[in-house]
């Protein structure tokens, strides 16, 4: 070593607690990573099959009324569309069944309740035979919306695990109809002896 020069010293890093040194940053030494937090998503919000039903009832009635005060027919047809949609694809799973079969009655249900609330005859007779001339003529202009949304709801039900929901119900009526099986093979009316097959006394 030449003279005049001094070894290096290599200072120590602040020791921790335990007596081990703590890695400085920028000393090579990796760090656990940090975990990540992921974001709790909420469940989407699902109707009930009663649900369903009076949803699409209030959005027809609506539609219909709509068509009947500003004669646009279409009205009531993309009314019928938009509610089999929406109550197949926001109905739970067990309530698709329910929101396929329905919309065609809850539509006929609404539209006689629109068509008499829309009717002003001075009499009951003429308000009726007024509001039956209305519902024909009504059905026969919306047929097209009606095939259509029909078609749309049970596309969106079936992607969304309507025959499964079909498969549920079978076995469970399979299963009540096991149950009630043994019970129903029993003649009621007959009255066994509780001491055995001996008979009674003559």
């Amino acid at each position: 070593m030449p003279q005049g020069e001094r070894p290096s010293r290599q200072e120590p890093g602040p020791a921790s607690a335990s007596g081990e040194s703590v890695p400085q940053p920028g000393s090579g030494v990796d760090s656990p990573p940090a975990t990540a937090v992921t974001p709790v998503t909420p469940p989407a919000t699902r109707m009930t099959a009663r649900g369903a039903v009076v949803a699409m009832f209030l959005l027809f009635l609506v539609g219909t009324l709509a068509a009947g005060w500003l004669h646009l027919e279409v009205l009531a047809g993309l009314s019928f569309v938009a509610g089999c949609a929406l109550a197949a694809y926001y109905s739970r799973r067990d309530a698709l069944l329910t929101a396929v079969i329905t919309p065609p009655l809850v539509f006929m249900a609404a539209l006689v309740i629109a068509e008499l609330l829309t009717s002003h005859e001075d009499t009951v007779r003429h308000s009726l035979t007024a509001a039956a001339e209305g519902i024909v003529l009504t059905l026969a202009a919306v047929a097209p919306w009606l095939f259509s949304g029909v078609v749309i709801g049970l596309v969106i039900a079936l992607m969304r695990g309507l025959l499964q929901c079909v498969r549920d119900l079978s076995a469970e009526l399979r299963g009540d109809l096991g149950l009630r099986g043994p019970s129903a093979q029993r003649d009621p009316f007959v009255q066994r002896d509780p001491r055995g097959t001996g008979g009674g006394r003559s």
